[in-house]
């Protein structure tokens, strides 16, 4: 047992370490202290009594060493690096229900569906709430989700959706009812908050706890697999701040898949602590394989003509798996998108798969 005076020395000395609020959560979560984000009498003494157990002098100040064994509990790292080869390559598909001239929207899904699978696609995903569902008062789709319901999944394809639905959706019965009418059978849980804007965004969780174990639990009841997707910035801050919190979601959710949406997000306009992007790209990799281990997956998803879906790819060759977002769409900047434009059903699910496969041909 610590003496008031011990504990007030602790707290004191945790507070000149500079933790900031999601480094202390997480020594909070590891300790088994309620998780406010503050230094604290209860976090230093479950400090104190934890420090022991892993070979540490019970004092309750988190230094180096206990710092780096908080890490280690949560971290799983890796031993020896498999045999470098080329992602596999997904697709995310979907096609705004509007007909073009002389087709219907049916046969634009049919057409991206038959593409992507004909391309050897080993799964198709979709956004739920744009693509899927069709009265949870968003874009309502009249005919994307009893499309999907009908068709026939070839073996060793995955039907996959975004989850990006308010928390009250996401983890409702009927919801998740419904995504298994439509054969899903993974879902993508956007994990933090979009950062494409230009001024300064930081890492920030869009789930509690509390509703990842709820969504994690009613999920995998219903045999949905879990993959948790994020949207980092090539900053080191940001990522290393990405990571800590990965470390328990990726734990809590159960999940072995690590996937990141680089977009307006991902530009070396918000490049920050590398000198180059190659260098960010690999920094991330590394960080997100010791989080899930070889046995692991790593995904990347992005639009048809991002940098990381071309052959000038820096992150997406590191990547075990590559989503590249066939979105066939009939107006885009208003202007009419025709069915054989390069962003029509005609033509847009070859052209994001071709350029996924060259952005992949290579890994370090």
């Amino acid at each position: 047992m610590l003496s008031d005076q011990q504990i007030e020395a602790a707290i004191d000395y945790n507070r000149r370490q500079g933790y900031c609020v999601s480094e202390i959560k997480l020594t909070q979560r590891t300790v088994g202290a309620i998780e406010d984000g503050v230094w604290g009498p209860e976090t230093v003494t479950k400090v104190a009594a934890w420090q022991p157990l892993h070979g540490l002098k019970s004092d309750g100040k988190v230094g180096p060493a206990t710092w780096a064994e908080i890490k280690n509990s949560w971290e799983l790292v890796p031993t020896e690096p498999p045999p470098a080869n080329t992602p596999q390559i997904g697709c995310g598909l979907a096609a705004y229900d509007q007909t073009w001239p002389g087709h219907t929207p049916e046969e634009a899904m049919q057409k991206a569906w038959d593409t992507a699978v004909a391309d050897g696609c080993l799964e198709l995903r979709f956004w739920s709430s744009e693509w899927l569902i069709d009265d949870m008062g968003n874009k309502g789709n009249a005919y994307s989700g009893p499309w999907l319901a009908s068709q026939h999944i070839p073996m060793g394809t995955v039907v996959g959706a975004w989850i990006d639905d308010p928390v009250s959706v996401a983890t409702s019965t009927s919801f998740v009812a419904r995504l298994i009418a439509m054969q899903v059978s993974r879902a993508a849980l956007m994990i933090n908050r979009s950062n494409t804007r230009a001024d300064d965004v930081p890492w920030s969780l869009r789930w509690s706890e509390q509703e990842l174990r709820k969504i994690s639990n009613l999920y995998r009841s219903r045999n949905i697999d879990i993959a948790c997707t994020t949207w980092p910035r090539p900053s080191k801050d940001q990522i290393d701040a990405m990571c800590e919190d990965m470390a328990w979601v990726l734990q809590v959710t159960g999940s072995s898949t690590f996937e990141v949406d680089t977009e307006g997000n991902w530009k070396p306009q918000f490049l920050q602590g590398f000198g180059s992007m190659q260098a960010a790209s690999e920094y991330l990799a590394s960080r997100m394989r010791e989080l899930v281990g070889f046995d692991g997956t790593l995904e990347l998803t992005t639009y048809t003509y991002h940098t990381e879906n071309s052959s000038k790819a820096v992150l997406a060759p590191l990547m075990d798996r590559l989503l590249p977002q066939a979105y066939s769409v009939r107006h885009r900047g208003n202007q009419t998108v025709g069915w054989d434009d390069s962003l029509g059903p005609g033509r847009h699910q070859t052209l994001a798969i071709t350029r996924a496969r060259q952005a992949g041909t290579w890994k370090s």
